[in-house]
């Protein structure tokens, strides 16, 4: 029969503390109490979901758009509400930590389609058909988000840098104005061909199409941008004059 060590070292017996960080108990990095990995994640899966549905041509009409247009202005809000509250280099590390999960998700789909099929799986052309072009999708929506997103973000700081807490508004809408049209033009040209755009005046109305679009959004959405980006500067404790609650 064997014995259990009771002494004063092993975990569990008495004077052996298993609260983090107490003497003798395990030992973990400290997190700092933000809110900007919660919103980094937030970035990521709003760029892969955008650019998986921006594979599908969508028409209102005239008006020729893709199935990503509802989503992705939404990343130009977030990356405006991270500008402002945590500034260019936390900004840019949101734009390139994105920018790398969008490259791995486009891995990942080539990967799969790849893969051979099981005998019973039936859907491997349609899977193709709906996952193919995103490897392609997302190489032109990287790069155009890699450029836009960081003429955004440096753009706004430095707008914050002459005006300081005044005239956000101008900060919102005048980043926008330049990082979407360098976003839109780059993404359209490359995706045009791939969703079968062909016809100059066809992509001339995709691009201009989708950057007043997305420029509309931004201000549509300004009275819920404006309360959002207030509450992470109230809630946030390394924002100066900040109050968590």
């Amino acid at each position: 029969m064997h014995s259990t060590p009771t002494g004063p070292g092993t975990p569990g017996a008495p004077g052996h503390d298993l609260t983090p960080g107490a003497p003798n108990g395990p030992t973990y990095a400290r997190r700092p109490k933000t809110y900007f990995d919660l919103l980094l994640a937030l970035y990521c899966v709003l760029l892969i979901l955008s650019n998986i549905g921006a594979t599908k041509g969508v028409a209102f009409g005239p008006i020729l758009t893709d199935g990503g247009f509802f989503l992705f202005p939404l990343a130009y809000v977030l990356g405006d509400v991270v500008t402002e509250v945590y500034g260019f280099k936390a900004a840019r590390r949101a734009i390139i930590s994105s920018f790398c999960a969008g490259a791995f998700a486009s891995l990942s789909f080539w990967i799969t389609i790849m893969l051979p099929s099981a005998d019973f799986y039936e859907n491997q052309t349609a899977f193709e058909t709906v996952l193919g072009p995103v490897p392609r999708i997302i190489g032109g929506s990287l790069l155009g988000f890699l450029v836009g997103q960081l003429l955004n973000a440096w753009i706004m700081a430095l707008i914050k840098k002459w005006t300081r807490e005044r005239f956000m508004w101008v900060r919102l809408i005048g980043s926008t104005l330049v990082g979407e049209f360098a976003d839109t033009l780059i993404f359209c040209t490359i995706a045009a061909p791939i969703l079968g755009i062909q016809q100059f005046g066809d992509f001339a109305n995709y691009v201009v199409v989708g950057y007043f679009y997305k420029c509309l959004i931004e201000v549509v959405l300004l009275p819920i941008t404006y309360p959002t980006i207030g509450w992470f500067k109230r809630h946030e404790p390394t924002y100066p004059g900040a109050v968590s609650r």
